[in-house]
């Protein structure tokens, strides 16, 4: 058996990323995936206030993943810096065992034929529909494939349950980095106006942001057809008053919201440059529709 080492770093859906396509060429090569979780850069969510947040806190181990394993002589290294703006294609045809560090985005093979993944970064900027090609749905399928943790799992049905027929799930990231420049004032007033005319009696929103006074415009405006996910304080300590915060808790709870965003089954709009936005559009099911957003023109009509 040989081993596809990755080194995964920063935010969390920036770790899932290179995972589950690593898992993907790893199922098709007979290779194994050996994940190594740093805790870098210090300010990433996963290890803010010193508190460290890993994969198995949050999903259940998969089957193809050993985790950590530092005894393997690999045979060829891949160093992937982000920005160089680039993804990492790599020779999976190498029979021996394989290092990528600093993997950041999906990681695929020479020989795919992907024009979703072949320069990722030009596909978190493209905003307007998100469709997944022939590779882009097989790394699709490995999302799909990882599970929540039970803790999570029961969060994640119990919102569920109250979804309404016909869901459309919004994602808005919007306080920091590149996000803040967008005009979300427009973007937001845009968004509202056409929810309120969708939604009735069995149809309804899914709102995930790291913004409450986004979640107050929403709910303001839709009331009881708004459907927002509340922490209890039993889940890891945390609440809906820190939900915000940008740290381990805020983690937790965003796994739950990503995986009620794929479960809306009318349509997706995520934001672009949000690798978090398209890690929610992945566990969607292929014939939803889906959508990056990064001013009011882009916002789609439904």
């Amino acid at each position: 058996m040989s081993y596809l080492t990755i080194v995964v770093y920063n935010g969390l859906c920036n770790r899932l990323l290179p995972l589950i396509s690593a898992l993907r060429l790893a199922r098709k090569c007979n290779k194994t995936v050996n994940m190594i979780w740093t805790y870098t850069p210090q300010r990433s969510c996963l290890t803010y206030f010193g508190d460290y947040c890993n994969l198995l806190d949050l999903f259940n181990k998969p089957e193809n993943l050993v985790y950590e394993k530092s005894d393997i002589e690999h045979v060829k290294t891949y160093d992937f810096y982000y920005w160089l703006n680039l993804d990492l294609v790599i020779d999976i045809k190498i029979e021996g065992n394989i290092y990528v560090n600093y993997a950041l985005y999906p990681i695929i093979c020479e020989e795919d034929n992907t024009d979703v993944f072949l320069n990722f970064k030009k596909t978190l900027n493209k905003k307007g529909e998100f469709i997944l090609d022939d590779v882009g749905k097989e790394i699709a399928d490995e999302m799909r494939r990882l599970s929540p943790v039970n803790e999570l799992q029961t969060e994640i049905e119990k919102c569920s349950a109250v979804f309404f027929k016909e869901m459309i799930g919004i994602h808005i990231r919007k306080t920091d980095g590149g996000f803040v420049n967008y005009n979300w004032k427009a973007i937001i007033k845009k968004l509202i106006s056409q929810c309120q005319k969708w939604c009735n009696s069995e149809r309804g929103v899914f709102l995930a942001t790291d913004d409450s006074e986004v979640y107050v415009s929403f709910a303001s405006n839709l009331g009881r057809n708004l459907v927002f996910y509340n922490p209890p304080k039993t889940l890891c300590g945390s609440t809906s008053s820190n939900k915000f915060n940008n740290d381990k808790y805020n983690v937790i709870c965003g796994v739950v919201e990503m995986y009620l965003l794929g479960k809306c089954n009318r349509m997706i709009i995520g934001t672009v440059d949000s690798t978090f936005s398209i890690c929610g559009m992945l566990l969607g099911e292929n014939d939803v529709q889906k959508y990056l957003i990064s001013d009011d023109e882009s916002v789609p009509i439904f």
